[in-house]
């Protein structure tokens, strides 16, 4: 019969940054996300810019009070349509013309459901804004339109879709150039938002970053420079790290030649961070630049031998959310070769890990992430298996399949799987004292079965009778019915012809065990 013992080890990627989405301005900074948060332009400067000493003014034509004095209302989406008209009419003043934006983008920047789709369900709405950013009049103008256009491109794929066909992405890029040997001479609350849009726009879809790093090739150096920039506001320089952050995110990765410029900036935020909203989106770009790249990795560590103690310091004594990220990172290097997993086994951070694992109670991700990190490290050879043998991580893994969160059961069962791929029978007998622990949770496992049945038939291919000494008819029964019920439940998809064949091994394993009690029951047979 086929054996699964032939099956190749497997090393996995992490998935991407589920916190590294796409914010809304909101009036008092960012909402749902803890990245990069702006400072806050000072309001009473804009309203005082955009609000004269006059009284409002009832526009005629639409019949909607433009308050010249006094602050300036969220506007409701029944006036969305005649805010525009007002926009684009050459015979309304300049400053009522930014009351108007600023009244628009107010609305947008509701935290609870901004009405994105209500304005852009306007004809050309967008290239009115586009048009008012490229306003170089008024100052505050650009800034709302440009404010107002990022928190459309936080939206959905659909909206951000639309702000990157409008032509925002070319004017947005050439605030940011400007930058370029001259930083003091820009306004860096246009720049600000600018770098934000970028940001927005680019973590939304690949086909966007690819569309950003192709189609402005100097943009990406340019933000490089701009983190150096110690004038700018701390608010700009975060902004900036999120957005070569995202500028790295996403499969296919971006060109090597391209992208390995940030590295000196990412890898000295790491070792000597500003803040740690900085280090925080190092970290994930450096693990975005890592991700199973061989040749990307070596970038990283021979470039930079420093980086690996550093982050074994932050695993010891960093918040959560960076002790998170550190795993990230390591699993990440873990998923090169043999030798890049060898060069974190030696960074020492495998006692680190156990303290976090066994604490329980810490964030969620943490254990996800750290059974995903072993389950690279178990990919590696037999001395890499030896060393989460011996630092007693299996009863650990074996406590995540019993207790953890599906995502955490994940990564554990493909931890224990690929210590069984590719271990020695010594190290395949190390999970025998579990066995039993992991049948009475096969019935709960909805999503891994398949590598659990792996793992089971590796254990009877192996060790068989000592197998067999741990486990009653009644374990055997249960996992047997689980595999039918599983295929029931599958029907006759894609995967069908592989599920009959793991319930055909179930019977070979029951036919195993049945002929095991036999012979014990009579003894050996006489020569």
């Amino acid at each position: 019969c086929y054996s699964f013992c032939t099956l190749l080890k497997q090393k996995t990627i992490e998935m991407s940054n589920p916190e590294q989405g796409k914010p809304v301005i909101s009036e008092d900074g960012v909402t749902d996300l803890g990245e990069a948060t702006p400072e806050e332009v000072d309001q009473n400067v804009i309203d005082e810019a955009v609000c004269g000493s006059q009284p409002a003014v009832e526009n005629e034509a639409s019949g909607i009070v433009i308050p010249e004095s006094g602050p300036v209302r969220s506007a409701d989406v029944d006036e969305f349509d005649t805010l525009v008209s007002l926009l684009r009419d050459p015979d309304v003043p300049l400053h009522k013309k930014t009351v108007s934006i600023k009244r628009i983008r107010m609305s947008l920047s509701r935290e609870d459901n901004p009405p994105i789709k209500e304005l852009l369900n306007i004809d050309g709405c967008l290239e009115t804004l586009v048009e008012c950013l490229q306003d170089s009049r008024d100052s505050t103008k650009q800034f709302e339109s440009a404010w107002a256009i990022t928190n459309i491109a936080s939206g959905t794929s659909e909206d951000t879709n639309a702000v990157a066909n409008s032509g925002a992405v070319k004017v947005f890029s050439k605030f940011i150039l400007d930058t370029k040997g001259n930083p003091e001479s820009c306004n860096e609350d246009i720049v600000e938002q600018a770098v934000w849009a970028i940001g927005n726009i680019v973590c939304d879809d690949v086909r966007h970053r690819n569309m950003v790093l192709e189609g402005e090739p100097e943009l990406f150096p340019t933000l490089i420079d701009m983190c150096s920039y110690r004038r700018l506001k701390t608010s700009v320089r975060n902004n900036t790290t999120w957005t070569i952050s995202n500028l790295l995110r996403g499969k296919p990765v971006p060109p090597r030649e391209v992208v390995i410029a940030a590295l000196p900036l990412l890898v000295g935020n790491v070792m000597t961070p500003p803040n740690d909203d900085i280090l925080m989106d190092s970290l994930w770009a450096l693990s975005y630049y890592t991700d199973r790249e061989d040749s990307r990795i070596s970038d990283v560590l021979d470039g930079y031998p420093d980086v690996l103690p550093k982050l074994c310091e932050y695993l010891k004594s960093g918040s959560e959310p960076i002790q998170r990220l550190v795993l990230r990172n390591l699993g990440s290097i873990a998923t090169g070769s043999d030798e890049h997993t060898e060069r974190v086994l030696q960074s020492g951070f495998l006692h680190s890990l156990y303290g976090l694992l066994l604490r329980g109670g810490i964030c969620d991700e943490i254990e996800r992430v750290g059974c995903w990190l072993l389950s690279n490290i178990t990919a590696g050879t037999r001395d890499q298996i030896q060393q989460v043998i011996d630092g007693g991580f299996l009863e650990l893994l074996v406590h995540h399949v019993k207790n953890g969160r599906p995502q955490d059961r994940k990564e554990a069962i493909w931890a224990l799987f690929n210590l069984a791929t590719g271990g020695t029978n010594e190290q395949i007998a190390a999970l025998l004292p579990f066995v039993k622990e992991l049948m009475e949770v096969f019935g709960n496992i909805q999503h891994e079965t398949i590598q659990f049945m792996r793992l089971v038939n590796i254990l009877v291919d192996t060790q068989n009778d000592k197998f067999f000494e741990i486990l009653d008819r009644d374990d055997l029964l249960r996992l047997q019915s689980t595999v039918i019920l599983r295929v029931d439940e599958r029907g006759e998809d894609d995967d069908s012809d592989r599920w009959k064949s793991h319930c055909e091994k179930v019977v070979q394993v029951m036919e195993k065990y049945e002929q095991y009690q036999m012979q014990k029951a009579t003894g050996p047979r006489e020569p």
